[in-house]
């Protein structure tokens, strides 16, 4: 199913080149994605030597792993994500603001907002999962920037949890930022889409 749907995101935007690619690029995110270092073993790198012995129709380079590299669909062949970063951020930066407002464009910060944009323009919602402080707010934040400036479809809405946050405080801060269309209908305001951030989802 996921691997459906980012095949569809990714294929709903360009014209059907480098299927292959695409799909190769699908399964290793969707299938490995998920693994991490534990007890000392870096099951992704493991994962990603196994990939690369087993599958060999589509080949990664040497260099790195498999989560290393996106499809160039123009080109129809693997890009390291850096390749992605297209702006300077240090000309960016505003010393007077806290670092948290800036998301340093990384090859982990780049591929994680790539993969969670196309599966938000699917309408299917992303969920991050990891350690505290392994930046999982900052991606969301630097995303939700990236889209609501660079677009006007796009409102956000983010609503932190914690110890107290129960279903009626949920609700009202959902609704705050909707408007009654017709009947029972609630809807961001004109044609926009909004995007609701809820951090912290573990607390309550």
């Amino acid at each position: 199913m996921t691997i459906c749907k980012l095949l569809e995101s990714i294929l709903s935007t360009s014209e059907v080149k480098g299927l292959e690619y695409i799909f190769v690029f699908a399964c290793v995110w969707c299938l490995g994605g998920g693994f991490t270092e534990k007890d000392g073993i870096n099951y992704r790198r493991s994962f990603s030597d196994w990939w690369k012995d087993k599958w060999k129709v589509i080949k990664f380079p040497a260099k790195g792993t498999v989560f290393d590299y996106y499809v160039d669909i123009e080109q129809n062949r693997l890009e390291e994500w850096i390749k992605l970063q297209t702006k300077d951020i240090t000309d960016l930066i505003d010393t007077s603001k806290p670092i948290q407002n800036f998301t340093v464009p990384t090859p982990d910060t780049i591929s994680a907002q790539f993969l969670m944009k196309k599966f938000i323009q699917v309408n299917l919602s992303p969920l991050l999962v990891g350690s505290a402080g392994c930046g999982k707010t900052q991606i969301t934040k630097g995303l939700l920037n990236d889209m609501t400036q660079g677009s006007a479809d796009y409102l956000q809405q983010i609503i932190n949890f914690n110890y107290y946050t129960d279903s009626t405080l949920l609700q009202t801060q959902l609704e705050s930022q909707l408007e009654k269309k017709a009947g029972k209908t609630y809807a961001p305001l004109g044609k926009f889409k909004l995007l609701q951030f809820i951090d912290d989802l573990n607390m309550p």
